[in-house]
């Protein structure tokens, strides 16, 4: 990096607080004991989601990704959610649902997989090989 003649740089000085006193009043305030997260969802809610995992067994090629198009758990049919890649031939994707998941499996959130819709079931795994 050349440096122009005749422009000014801006430095900034960097401190090191060598204790929790030197430190600025703002930084060492603690929450109050009192203060709790707020919860988003009801205990019952909570305690009937079950985790759902569907493992699909198949090859999609190298640079493909395979995804999950559906109902329930914040899945769409318009848009699809890409499963993780587990090795060369299985991907997964796990979520926690209350109710049964109706959905179908896009190569590349493309190509539809042939056959009808799946449908999962809370703390059900399903180990499917698609075909496009």
């Amino acid at each position: 990096m050349k440096l122009v003649k005749g422009v000014k740089t801006t430095s900034r000085k960097k401190t090191i607080a060598k204790s929790l006193e030197d430190l600025p009043e703002t930084l060492t305030q603690t929450a109050s004991p009192e203060a709790k997260p707020a919860e988003t969802t009801t205990g019952s809610a909570r305690s009937s989601a079950k985790p759902v995992t569907i493992e699909a067994k198949i090859d999609v090629g190298f640079g493909n990704t395979l995804y999950l198009r559906g109902e329930g758990v914040g899945l769409s049919w318009t848009k699809g959610v890409p499963l993780t890649c587990v090795d060369g031939t299985t991907w997964k994707w796990t979520g926690d649902v209350s109710e049964q998941v109706k959905f179908k499996l896009l190569l590349n959130d493309q190509v539809w997989s042939q056959g009808e819709d799946l449908i999962a079931a809370p703390g059900q795994k399903l180990e499917i090989a698609p075909a496009f």
